[in-house]
């Protein structure tokens, strides 16, 4: 009777890996079979043809079983998961401009600051939050006062708190294990990013 060998092929989803044409199956897809043959699969080299560092190629799992079956006959390959594997290289030029990066966040933070502060004060402007303030702080307080700092100082000190509870984060110390909502949005849009190309990829072939 003939000894079948079970390969399980997972794809990675998304391989961000250094510019080359010679991919090894380990740095795309993840393989589950005995060690010996573990090892021999992702050892394997699949190779890009017209290789362009400016395309994110989109490499079918049945490309990568038809090249383990032309190694390994006797196998039985079982694929899980995602059918295909979306394939980013690593900007070299991008990963060199290492240069003035302080001043570039140092400009971007003060871009977001001021456009923050705007979006706030026109918030305020909008609500006449100056006036609920004072009526706040004379139905309190039961004085009518035009400058209510008791009742403004820790408003605005709350704004801050506020946010950084909201996005999880003060400074770069992150307050739980939970992703904040910029991330959340981050994940989905790289997510349908890398939707929209596979989708589009498969109506141009």
């Amino acid at each position: 009777m003939q000894d079948y060998k079970e390969v399980y092929v997972q794809s990675k989803g998304k391989a961000i890996i250094a510019p080359k044409n010679r991919i090894q199956l380990k740095e795309i897809v993840d393989i589950y079979a005995k060690n010996n043959l573990k090892e021999e699969i992702e050892n394997i080299v699949y190779i890009i043809e017209d290789l362009n560092m400016n395309n994110t190629y989109i490499i079918s799992l049945i490309t990568i079983v038809n090249l383990i079956k032309s190694k390994f006959q006797d196998t039985t390959i079982i694929v899980i998961g995602d059918s295909e594997v979306v394939l980013n290289f690593k900007d070299k030029h991008l990963q060199n401009h290492t240069k003035y990066v302080g001043l570039r966040v140092a400009l971007i933070s003060f871009i977001l600051f001021i456009g923050a502060i705007t979006a706030i004060i026109n918030f305020h402007s909008d609500v006449n939050m100056s006036e609920a303030h004072k009526t706040i702080y004379k139905v309190v307080t039961g004085v009518e006062s035009d400058t209510p700092y008791l009742l403004q100082i820790p408003y605005s000190i709350g704004i801050g708190v506020g946010m950084s509870v909201f996005f999880n984060h003060v400074f770069k110390k992150r307050i739980n294990n939970e992703p904040s909502p910029l991330e959340v949005e981050m994940y989905l849009y790289q997510q349908n990013m890398d939707e929209y190309i596979k989708d589009n990829s498969k109506n141009n072939k």
